[in-house]
């Protein structure tokens, strides 16, 4: 097989840009002012329960 040719500056360039753009949104929604007439316990319970819903413990392997 041939090399791959890799990424063009063009590319690179778009992924950096983009790279930013998601750097500033987390930013924005994290010092939105919304969050701040949210009890804090609130979104931690909130987080925590993605988490476990992402990440379900593993069952226990058949005997």
């Amino acid at each position: 097989m041939p090399d791959s040719p890799g990424w063009s500056d063009e590319h690179k360039e778009t992924v950096d840009w983009m790279w930013a753009e998601i750097r500033q949104l987390s930013i924005d929604v994290g010092d939105h002012p919304y969050w701040k007439s949210v009890p804090t316990d609130i979104p931690v319970k909130t987080r925590m329960q993605l988490k476990r819903h992402a990440r379900p413990a593993e069952a226990p392997e058949a005997a």
